[in-house]
């Protein structure tokens, strides 16, 4: 008996929260504006946090047609987040697009937001956080008719969604 107390003090006191992690940041400094884009986006929406545990990597071995991946959906802070680029498909073709993927990522790591595929009244994705769709608030890829196909003005409700799940329905999507 006096074995099995001795053995859950030891465990108790050699197992202590702060040793076990020590977060990591490392992220490429052509990415960092991604980064610091989406913690500024977090706190104009009254969201105010630092991001301290972060891995941004290529890796060639996530495959088609993922374009990435963040290791962990869970908001907690104290999992080192890694988010995984595959280097082998192009995945954005605009500024916007490359935002909407690295928001989404972030949204996965620092939110705990999962995918949602459900649509809002007109048939576009509620939500940034859609499984496969970077054009959520893109500009046209080919210019032929600006007014039918530049999503710019969307980017606001979407990164609303992005930070409050409970944003109403915007008045284009109606």
């Amino acid at each position: 008996m006096r074995f099995t107390y001795l053995l859950t003090l030891v465990l108790m006191l050699g197992c202590s929260k702060e040793d076990d992690f020590k977060p990591v940041y490392n992220v490429p400094v052509d990415l960092q504006f991604f980064v610091d884009s989406f913690i500024n986006e977090a706190a104009s929406r009254g969201f105010v946090f630092e991001i301290n545990n972060l891995i941004i990597e290529y890796d060639a071995s996530l495959s088609s047609p993922y374009c990435g991946q963040c290791n962990s959906n869970a908001p907690n802070t104290e999992i080192q987040k890694v988010i995984k680029i595959n280097p082998n498909i192009v995945c954005w073709f605009s500024d916007q697009e490359q935002e909407a993927f690295f928001f989404h990522e972030l949204g996965h790591c620092f939110l705990g937001r999962l995918h949602d595929d459900s649509l809002l009244p007109n048939g576009d994705p509620k939500s940034m956080m859609v499984t496969s769709n970077l054009t959520v608030y893109a500009p046209c890829l080919y210019q032929v008719d600006l007014e039918l196909c530049n999503n710019t003005f969307k980017r606001s409700y979407y990164l609303d969604e992005l930070f409050d799940e409970s944003t109403p329905v915007p008045d284009w999507a109606d």
